[in-house]
């Protein structure tokens, strides 16, 4: 029969688990093959196909008609699930799909096609046939109806098709539409598909194919399999990235928790990288205790301990030490996690497996190079996809095979070099290509390849396209290294436009870079970005004048879009705005970094500028140390930006329940704040303090002080986001002296004024302060109402910290309501939260919460745990706040375990606590205490009980704490 050519229909197979069957059935499995082979032959040929190529139990099957690949591997399916297997029960999955491939004699050419057939088919289950979008359209159109479901007729009945929707499949290019194939006498329900949406994971689309590395690729996978670091080393542009991204793809069924890749290639501070990995993973990076490096580490070790994941850490050289020494830790505490780390050499740490990455397979130059030879070679195969790319007219022919030969063989098969060379096919041909190598790279003929320093061959082959550019495009493309994650073409035309080149240029001269793989572009939220290669941004940093006012221009464009105020001004809200800042987000620190070094009051500028972004994303950590880096450097600015440094470094300690932090750096603030006479630093920086002085009962009088005189500051400067402020704090403190009008008339205030300013973080938390209002007043469908609209904003902004704080005001409002088994959910998964990204002094509440619901279940141990956790949190972050609630529920838990005298001790430490001195524990509950304080009496006789009584009444706080964390 005539060979299928041009448009061609592909049938992939391949039996599932056939590794394990060999293992499990070795004597019967060779019998079970020959019916399979058997089967599956007969299918294809009586349905006019043609079996090219069978590899181990994998058929590769070709049609000419997609309609016959239908109907081959319904035929086949019926008649392998009809057979009575002994031991061995086969079960096969198949795939179809069409596109472009040329049969050469010996076998297909059309790498794109066979290798996305070969995709289609390992997303299926064993016993199910899926096929791609392209062969179905093929089909429909066959079938002459657009309008109705696809139906073939068929000897078994009607072959019909579900639609499975977008997948991506594991060659990371565009997502393809599924379909299964559905017909009688072959199942129906299978598990989830196996492709990339299966598993959690943050993979980047890609926008070629990923080719060559077909031997490779199975010896790292073998490496990874018994080894937990593994690194891929070579020089830039040998795809090193790329190549760990489709290992990651290809085993990502092997994860239950996913794959993740780190770049970390705009980083500059080694300090940064734990936060990098903790952004990729998409948790929140907020400490535990006082030591920076301490709390980030554990926040992530906390989240990775349990977690089944494989984590690539893509381009270590810069950060190399401490990349070695992340790595190391992680895999040390984190028992199930594996490591891929990309770098130009070697981690150097306990148990790394180093892989060296080469270049792609290329021929040797000689006399005769046909086509079919050439094709064999991953370089070639690579520079002819991305030629097509830009030149679909391209061909390889017997006259210009050899000048392929030659370039594939003088660009060291160095995957990078290949597509510069390849792009070049859309104003030159091969010959021409091959002329200008020859000329400018001396080096590459001048001794044996393997002799020359690869890196040296790379930056030769940049010289070379850098060298083709024109003047304006040079200057472009040097300046467009100031970005660091990527830039817009917004961005672009305000920074590095100067006299010469114009705004309007810059759009044309980014087709020119462009079109020449200088730089690239992707799309992300629908906005188009560029990026270079990172060997090409080292390249054009070097042909930057480090006095470029590029650099100027970068801080001043992120340090107007820094400015929230501004920013409302161009009619961009605040939720716009946060939207903004994460997608800069490498920039503003590229930028912070470069200001830190040149112009520190606009790095002071700036950070008092994003402290609201990292506040409402719940960043404190990142800026913290972004402002102690500030602060710990010879700072040399106005008082007043340092006092604005002092005081947004104080919020977030606060934030994340350093609390000694935070009044050390506030009060250093304010009394610059008081010396400059700046009112609005003073009132905002009195209501902070006093929210860290709320926490400590015996420092009410202080709070009072500051929030009096705060409020009086806040109208007299007449300061809305301050005044509103002013009113949410306060109103806090009007709770704590029973005046719930008050509060009410206060979080109102509070409310009407954020709304008009637009601040939705504060509408959020506003509104969740007003449900907790009402939740006290067991109005419970009003507390919801304020929930719900809260939770709904905090989701839209994705503030993991209000989150769970609403999270707890639903746990409290079922709670009421008793509704106890939802009361518990709510607060669990609050806790979850909380844990993840350490927020302290939440964390308190809600394993208190905990602690309350499961001594109303009964679970009286349970409770005794959580509430000493809560007090044990509270002491190492010095928040007294909760400290006589926990010891009620103590109290009550070892009530009920009839522990009478631990009880006693537990209820007479409530009584000293709040004699005098308000704490959060609600009026029948102290009521409740005293009633079992007598009970007791009762119990125990008037003797034990006023023993008890002696030896309590001269504890100290802290000795009631040491007595909780030591029974």
């Amino acid at each position: 029969m005539d060979k299928p050519t041009g448009t061609v229909t592909f049938l992939f197979t391949d039996i599932e688990g056939s590794t394990k069957l060999s293992q499990n059935f070795p004597e019967t499995l060779p019998e079970a093959l020959d019916k399979h082979h058997s089967i599956l032959t007969e299918a294809v040929e009586s349905n006019n196909g043609f079996v090219f190529k069978i590899i181990g139990d994998a058929f590769c099957c070709a049609f000419q008609n997609a309609e016959d690949a239908v109907k081959a591997a319904v035929d086949a399916q019926i008649k392998l699930n009809s057979e009575e297997w002994k031991d061995a029960v086969i079960k096969v999955r198949m795939g179809i799909h069409i596109g472009n491939a040329e049969w050469n004699g010996t076998d297909y050419m059309g790498y794109i096609t066979l290798a996305r057939s070969s995709r289609v088919m390992s997303a299926a289950n064993g016993g199910q046939i899926l096929i791609s979008d392209k062969a179905y359209e093929v089909v429909n159109k066959n079938k002459n109806d657009t309008n109705q479901e696809i139906r073939i007729e068929h000897g078994a009945g009607q072959i019909s098709f579900r639609d499975l929707g977008e997948r991506r499949l594991k060659d990371l290019i565009q997502p393809v539409k599924l379909y299964q194939i559905l017909s009688p006498g072959i199942p129906s329900e299978f598990p989830p598909l196996k492709t990339l949406d299966a598993r959690a994971n943050n993979l980047p689309r890609q926008l070629t194919n990923f080719i060559g590395r077909e031997y490779e690729i199975p010896e790292i996978k073998k490496i990874l399999a018994v080894s937990r670091l593994l690194t891929l080393s070579g020089p830039g542009g040998t795809g090193k990235t790329r190549l760990s991204l489709q290992i990651a793809a290809d085993v990502i069924d092997e994860f239950a928790n996913g794959v993740w890749i780190v770049e970390l290639a705009p980083l500059f501070d080694p300090e940064l990288i734990l936060l990098k990995i903790c952004e990729a993973l998409g948790i929140n990076e907020q400490p535990g205790d006082q030591t920076q490096k301490g709390d980030t580490e554990s926040t992530l070790l906390n989240y990775l301990k349990e977690k089944e994941l494989l984590l690539i850490l893509d381009n270590c050289e810069h950060l190399i030490r401490a990349c070695a020494e992340k790595a190391e830790m992680l895999l040390r505490n984190c028992p199930k996690l594996k490591i891929i780390a990309t770098s130009r050499e070697a981690l150097r740490c306990e148990g790394e497996v180093i892989h060296k990455v080469l270049s792609l397979a290329h021929p040797e130059p000689k006399d005769i190079n046909t086509p079919l030879e050439l094709s064999q070679y991953e370089a070639v195969r690579l520079f002819i996809e991305r030629a097509l790319a830009v030149n679909t007219d391209f061909r390889v022919t017997n006259e210009n095979a050899p000048a392929l030969a030659q370039v594939c063989y003088q660009l060291d098969g160095i995957p990078l070099a290949i597509e510069l060379a390849a792009a070049r096919i859309k104003i030159l041909p091969l010959e021409k290509i091959c002329e200008k190598l020859d000329d400018r790279f001396r080096l590459l003929t001048g001794g044996k390849r393997t002799a020359l320093p690869r890196q040296q061959t790379l930056k030769a082959m940049i010289d070379w396209s850098y060298d083709l550019l024109n003047e304006k495009e040079k200057i472009l493309f040097s300046r467009l290294s100031v970005f660091t994650g990527g830039w817009t073409l917004d961005a672009a035309e305000e920074i590095c436009r100067d006299e010469i080149t114009d705004i309007f240029e810059i759009m044309d001269l980014h087709s020119n870079l462009l079109d020449k793989s200088l730089i690239n572009k992707t799309e992300v939220n629908g906005e188009l970005r560029f990026n270079y290669l990172e060997t090409m941004k080292q390249y054009a940093k070097e042909k930057l004048d480090p006095g470029d006012e590029v650099f100027k221009n970068h801080l001043n464009f992120f340090l107007k879009i820094s400015d929230q105020k501004e920013m409302e001004v161009s009619g961009i809200d605040q939720k716009q705005w946060v939207k903004q800042i994460d997608s800069e987000a490498d920039n503003f620190r590229a930028a912070l970094q470069w200001a830190a070094e040149n112009d520190q009051t606009a790095a002071c500028i700036m950070i008092n500028n994003l402290t609201d972004y990292w506040n409402l994303k719940g960043s404190f950590m990142e800026g913290l140390q972004i402002c102690k880096k500030l602060l710990n450097s010879n700072l040399n600015v106005d008082e007043i930006h340092k006092a604005n440094v002092l005081y947004n470094a104080g919020v977030m300690s606060n934030y994340l329940g350093i609390l000694t932090e935070a009044e050390k750096l506030g009060s250093e603030s304010l009394i610059i704040y008081r010396k400059i006479d700046y009112k609005e630093g003073i009132s905002k920086c009195l209501l902070m303090l006093g929210v860290v002085f709320h926490v400590n009962p015996s420092r009410i009088n202080q709070t009072k002080k500051y929030y009096d005189e705060a409020l009086l500051l806040a109208k007299e400067t007449g300061n809305k986001s301050i005044l509103a402020n002013a009113f949410f704090n306060m109103s806090y403190f009007a709770v704590s002296e029973g005046n719930n009008d008050l509060a009410l008339e206060y979080r109102l205030q509070s409310l009407e004024l954020y709304r008009k300013l637009k601040n939705f973080h504060q509408v959020s938390m506003t509104l969740s302060g007003l449900s907790v209002y009402e939740y006290r007043r067991q109005d419970y469908d009003k507390a919801l109402l304020y929930n719900e609209e809260s939770l709904a904003i905090s989701y839209e902004l994705n503030d993991k910290y209000l989150i769970s704080i609403n999270l707890i005001n639903l746990g409290n409002i079922y709670k009421g309501l008793k509704d106890y088994d939802s009361a518990f959910r709510y607060y669990n998964e609050s806790l979850t939260l909380l844990r993840e990204y350490s927020y302290k002094s939440s964390l308190i509440v809600a394993l208190m919460s905990l602690g309350e619901i499961l001594i109303i279940k009964g679970e009286y141990k349970e409770a005794i745990d959580f509430n000493k956790e809560s007090i044990r949190i509270g002491k190492e972050n010095a928040n007294e706040y909760f400290l006589a609630a926990n010891l009620y529920f103590l109290g009550s838990a070892y009530f009920e375990l009839k522990d009478y005298e631990t009880s006693l001790r537990y209820f007479l430490n409530v009584k000293n606590l709040t004699e005098g001195v308000y704490n959060p524990i609600a009026a029948d509950n102290l009521k409740i205490a005293e009633e079992r304080r007598n009970k007791i009496r009762e119990i125990i006789g008037n003797d034990n009980f006023e023993k008890i009584i002696s030896e309590v009444t001269k504890m100290s706080k802290d000795e009631i704490v040491d007595f909780v964390l030591g029974s």
